[in-house]
Formats: C-alpha cells, sequence, structure tokens
C-alpha cells in the first residue's frame, strides 16, 4: 500500500527545523529561497546541506554558480522567510545585504554560512547540495525563527514563561489579613 501523501505531510510538520534562506548568484541575478531542509553534514571538511526543489530558480541558479549561502533567520523574521517563499519579481527588493561577500548575505540574519558546492546528489523531486562551508559567523544573543506544524514560532524562555503565567495569578485573602478573624 502507497503511503498517504497527506499523512506524510502532517507528521512531518510535528519535526521542528529552523529556518533559513539559502541565496547565491548566478549570470549576475541573485537567487534565493527559504529552505527548511538544511543539516550539518561534517567537520572534516566542514559540510553542509540543503535540499532544493528541482521546480525552483534557486535550484538552476545553484547548478550554475556553485557557490551558495545559508542565512539563518532569527525570531521576528518571518516576514523575511514568507518573502522567500514566495514567488516575486525581486525577492532581495528592500532587503538589507551585506557588501563583504560574492554571494547575498541578509545582514539581519542571526548566522550565516558562505559554501562552494561540493557534491549534488538527486533526492527525488529535490537535489540535495552539499556545500563545504568557507566562512561563517553568528550574532550572539539571538534566538533562531522555528517551523512547527506548518506555522513560525520561537523558543520561549522557561522564567518568562512562568512569570507571565503567575504574573495573571490573583491572590484573594478570605479573611482579610487585619480582620479580627484571621487565624
Amino acid at each position: 500500500m502507497p503511503l498517504d501523501e497527506v499523512a506524510y505531510r502532517q507528521a512531518i510538520a510535528h519535526f521542528a527545523t529552523g529556518v533559513t534562506v539559502v541565496t547565491t548568484v548566478a549570470g549576475g541575478r541573485a537567487a534565493g529561497m527559504t529552505a527548511s531542509a538544511v543539516c550539518s553534514v561534517s567537520l572534516d571538511p566542514v559540510l553542509l546541506l540543503v535540499c532544493v526543489s528541482n521546480r525552483l530558480p534557486t535550484h538552476e541558479a545553484l547548478e550554475n554558480s556553485r557557490r551558495f549561502a545559508v542565512n539563518v533567520l532569527a525570531e521576528g523574521d518571518d516576514h523575511l522567510a514568507r518573502r522567500f517563499a514566495t514567488a516575486v519579481p525581486d525577492k532581495f527588493e528592500g532587503v538589507r545585504l551585506s557588501d563583504q561577500f560574492d554571494v547575498p548575505v541578509l545582514e539581519d540574519a542571526m548566522a550565516y554560512f558562505i559554501c562552494d558546492v561540493h557534491e549534488r546528489l538527486p533526492g527525488g523531486d529535490h537535489s540535495i547540495f552539499i556545500g563545504e562551508v568557507t566562512d561563517c559567523a553568528f550574532v550572539a544573543g539571538r534566538k533562531p525563527l522555528l517551523y512547527f506544524r506548518s506555522e513560525f514560532g520561537r523558543i520561549e524562555d522557561a522564567d518568562a514563561y512562568l512569570m507571565r503565567e503567575l504574573g495573571s495569578w490573583e491572590r484573594i485573602s478570605w479573611p482579610k489579613p487585619d480582620s479580627p478573624e484571621t487565624l
């Protein structure tokens, strides 16, 4: 019996993941897409992978450029995730980019990885691009944007959560502390 695609999509949606924007330049034109299928592969050499749909313009751009950046999005960057996940004429319009690199690196990214394509493997209707990391950096103290059950979310600090929950609790004393009935 073949696997039910809807059931698979619903089940995999319960796998929480970070959100990235994969960017490159091919033929003098920037290309980019939102990706959650990103993973560290190796430390020697330093490799990571990203899975890209064969139907996307970014796929062809990656094949031609052989170089890309993975931009890790932070909490509050869901507008960037949505922008790069939709077909718009210029995904980069109004997006602040670093001028330090030959591939687009988002200034608002909480981390980035610059990669040379090390290998491309088939993966069904996607390709698995394995990149050798040539540069990377991060901004300390930021929290990642998460994707879970087809929605964007965040990591919540346990202490802040408890303070918010307990802060809404109202203490009612009976009898009043200054009344004669106080025990």
